[in-house]
């Protein structure tokens, strides 16, 4: 069944939180792009490599507004090494990025055109350069789980300047000036009155915000192509209440297949752990014997046989009783 899902999010280069030791002191927008694009990358800033093994990408692709276009934009990390350039603030914003999950009713072929035509459309042709990645992992029902990673430039390229890219961020992509003017008026309106009129002000003006005109645009393109390619399935951008489906959304099991992931690998390790500890343990007993009572350390070898000789038998197959003939 296909379902809704478009998340937005920035890529900044700050980390949010404190750096661990020997961690990481900041994010990478070229890091960003390995991952998503599974190619093996070198942020020159950082003197670092970034590779991830990532077998589920199926497609990957850069797109780039129309006209006099410098080949550089389509090398991978060319792009996002003088996107890392064109920043200067430690706390820059880097890029955004559009998390869309695809019909898993069209084919891999129909997916990617629906992912291009949508980029295209509503980014691109506004002057941004988009990555797109499409990756194809295992859903926690056992089936394909196709979705797309688009990441986009925050400011219009620009063959003048020795960046590549403008002086200035487009502050129009993250939201316009007057239409978040009408927002914060509306809301604050509403919170002081509490009307429905003033409430449905609202809603009419945050349908206008860039994030929510995306998110109407998704669902109508994907239902575009699922019509074309012959599926009664749609999507829907709305809430369950505002399409007047009263139920309880269904949970994602998506982080359950993680977190069984995660339980397993530190089973791993707390048994590796384990066994490291009672390792030193008898080597600091071994020791204790060799310089205190040679005999006590003769008998603690054999001890030890025992031990191994009990626990090899635990594991041996039983010796099969041998059939006796009764009639004989």
């Amino acid at each position: 069944m296909a379902i809704y899902h478009l998340r937005l999010k920035v890529i900044s280069r700050s980390l949010g939180r404190a750096a661990k030791p020997g961690g990481a002191t900041r994010r990478s927008v070229v890091a960003a792009a390995a991952y998503r694009s599974g190619e093996r990358l070198f942020d020159v800033a950082q003197g670092k490599w970034f590779h991830f093994d990532k077998p589920d990408i199926f497609h990957t692709e850069i797109l780039a507004p129309e006209g006099e276009t410098p080949p550089w934009v389509f090398d991978r990390q060319t792009l996002w090494n003088m996107v890392e350039r064109a920043e200067k603030r430690s706390d820059a914003q880097l890029a955004r990025e559009v998390e869309i999950t695809l019909p898993r009713e069209l084919r891999p072929e129909q997916q990617i055109d629906l992912v291009r035509g949508f980029v295209r459309e509503h980014f691109v042709s506004k002057g941004m350069v988009a990555d797109i990645g499409v990756h194809r992992p295992d859903a926690s029902d056992g089936l394909e789980q196709p979705h797309a990673h688009v990441l986009l430039t925050l400011r219009r390229l620009d063959s003048s300047s020795p960046t590549g890219f403008a002086a200035k961020k487009e502050r129009d992509w993250n939201e316009r000036e007057d239409i978040a003017r009408q927002v914060a008026e509306a809301r604050k309106r509403f919170n002081n009155t509490g009307l429905e009129e003033d409430r449905e002000a609202l809603e009419a003006v945050e349908a206008l915000r860039n994030v929510n005109v995306w998110r109407e645009r998704w669902a109508a393109h994907a239902n575009a192509s699922l019509a074309d390619a012959g599926s009664d399935a749609r999507i829907d951008h709305r809430t369950l209440e505002k399409q007047g489906i009263f139920r309880i959304p269904q949970l994602n099991l998506g982080l359950a297949r993680h977190v069984g992931k995660a339980y397993d690998y530190l089973k791993e390790r707390v048994t590796q752990w384990v066994a490291i500890k009672k390792r030193a343990q008898l080597y600091e007993e071994v020791e204790h014997y060799k310089q205190r009572d040679p005999n006590a350390l003769a008998d603690f070898v054999l001890r030890l046989g025992d031990m191994a000789e009990s626990f090899a038998n635990q594991f041996k197959k039983p010796t099969p009783i041998p059939e006796v003939d009764l009639e004989r």
